[in-house]
């Protein structure tokens, strides 16, 4: 089946490129290129495709609004001093950010 503008339109939304990813993160294309496995490694940013220099736009939009929603709790997390439920509240958090990021009702 030959590609269409529309298809091609389509395919298009549902990645972000290189160029795109690294003005959304204030860096060069050339830094993104050295620096992405690094990121995805100690920040979790969603891994690229392996066909090219894109990303799959949706598990970027869910990284990028869950690093806004959670702040991290200093100190380590088995020293006793956090609540027991900051699990069950964080799961919360995010659930609700991908929720509002989805558009999905309760």
């Amino acid at each position: 089946m030959p590609n269409t503008p529309v298809q091609t339109a389509r395919t298009m939304d549902l990645v972000i490129g290189l160029k795109e990813l690294a003005q959304v993160l204030s860096t060069t294309p050339e830094n993104l290129k050295r620096t992405w496995l690094k990121r995805h490694q100690q920040y979790g940013m969603p891994r690229k495709h392996p066909a090219g220099w894109f990303w799959p736009r949706k598990s970027i939009d869910v990284w990028l609004t869950s690093q806004a929603y959670v702040s991290a709790d200093p100190g380590n997390d088995n020293d006793g001093e956090i609540p027991v439920t900051v699990h069950e509240t964080r799961v919360a958090e995010q659930r609700a950010a991908l929720h509002t990021l989805l558009g999905v009702s309760k």
